[in-house]
């Protein structure tokens, strides 16, 4: 082979592929990682095993393991986290209640909460919980501003009070009872909270009865 032809066929090498797919593996990997070992019991060299890359390759993208982590939490909330558009409050508030007890009731992602749950205290994971936080607050803050523009909801609702109160409800039942929560306890609940927070707001006579009924419509 002459050594023109060699460094052709170097040039037809394929490259390795470093990108999305990639990524997806390892933080894949790495949510996996944490429901069995925990955040102080996750390596490094376990997540690229698991994703089937070397570590230099986690390590090039993700200095820390604490870096590795937010990535991997935060992903949870990019490709689950969608904010609903029913139409109603009501509507929006359920369907978004349903996703996070899907979530909640997957086996992995159960690991995952009681890990926060349980080293909660950690510097490191304060501040990864904090982050994580903020992702998931927009979602909810973006279903109170459409409820506003649409008149459903008044300017004095306390609204992250009220949706604090219905994701601190579904973890109580999901995390720490461990139950299945059914759709009319979770539709309850809504109710519960959105009677109090439409108080303030003085529909025509009939409107709620209607606005429910077309809520259970899009439902």
């Amino acid at each position: 082979m002459s050594r023109k032809q060699v460094r052709t066929k170097r040039r037809e090498k394929p490259r390795v592929v470093r990108g999305e797919p990639v990524i997806r593996k390892v933080l894949a990997a790495t949510l996996a990682e944490i429901a069995s070992a925990g955040y102080h019991g996750l390596r490094i060299e376990e997540v690229a095993t698991r994703a089937g890359v070397n570590k230099t390759t986690v390590y090039r993208r993700w200095a820390t393991k604490q870096k590795l982590v937010r990535d991997a939490l935060l992903s949870i909330t990019t490709d689950n986290f969608v904010a609903p558009d029913t139409g109603s409050l009501r509507g929006d508030l359920l369907k978004l209640a349903r996703r996070l007890a899907a979530l909640a009731a997957e086996p992995q992602l159960q690991g995952v909460f009681r890990m926060l749950f349980a080293e909660g205290g950690d510097p490191e994971l304060v501040e990864i919980a904090g982050t994580l936080r903020q992702a998931i607050e927009l979602v909810p803050r973006e279903v109170f501003a459409a409820a506003k523009a649409r008149g459903e909801i008044g300017p004095s609702v306390d609204t992250a009070l009220l949706f604090q109160v219905l994701d601190a409800t579904l973890k109580w039942w999901l995390l720490l009872e461990g139950k299945v929560v059914d759709d009319a306890k979770m539709t309850r609940l809504i109710d519960l909270l959105l009677d109090g927070a439409l108080s303030d707001v003085s529909p025509k006579p009939g409107a709620s009865k209607k606005r429910r009924r077309a809520s259970a419509r899009q439902s």
